[in-house]
């Protein structure tokens, strides 16, 4: 029988995370297929599709979006918290010939920036640490336009040692 898991977990804080991010974009439209259309936020991967493509030029597209991506992650002693690399991966679409769409990738990416930098605690127990990093794609996807950018999360430990715990 596995042990009951107690405190906090790498995937409440992508849960947070995507909480935060929903909140954050709320408000927000973006060039979508068919016109302007709310940011898409998902979990670990895209959806699969399951047409056959018959959405791709429509708002009903998976783009533009977010994936949050809860990567890797480290602990380093007992005290410090468990710091936990979030990939967020940014798509925005832009059909322009003049292939500007990647300054919706840049608004966004830096929306993400800028919160944190103004409200680094999110879900109430976690924060972005140091140091936060973005970067471009410069893939040539018509259409398509990718960034990402990756913060270290501190999730709290709540935990002790029970051994030691036990020897007090």
């Amino acid at each position: 029988m596995a042990e009951k898991i107690t405190g906090y977990t790498s995937e409440m804080c992508q849960q947070a995370m995507m909480d935060e991010l929903e909140e954050l974009f709320r408000d927000m439209k973006f060039t979508g297929q068919e016109g302007e259309k709310p940011l898409k936020i998902y979990k670990q991967f895209l959806p699969t599709q399951t047409d056959d493509d018959d959405d791709i030029d429509t708002n009903d597209a998976m783009y533009p979006c977010i994936i949050v991506i809860e990567s890797s992650g480290e602990v380093n002693n007992d005290h410090d918290p468990q710091l936990v690399l979030m990939q967020l991966v940014i798509c925005s679409y832009d059909r322009g010939i003049d292939r500007q769409g990647y300054v919706e990738t840049v608004n966004i990416k830096e929306a993400i920036m800028q919160h944190f930098k103004r409200k680094p605690v999110f879900g109430g127990a976690f924060e972005v640490g140091y140091p936060r990093k973005w970067e471009l794609s410069d893939d040539d996807m018509d259409h398509y336009y990718w960034g990402i950018v990756n913060l270290i999360c501190k999730t709290p430990n709540a935990l002790k040692n029970e051994e030691v715990e036990a020897l007090i």
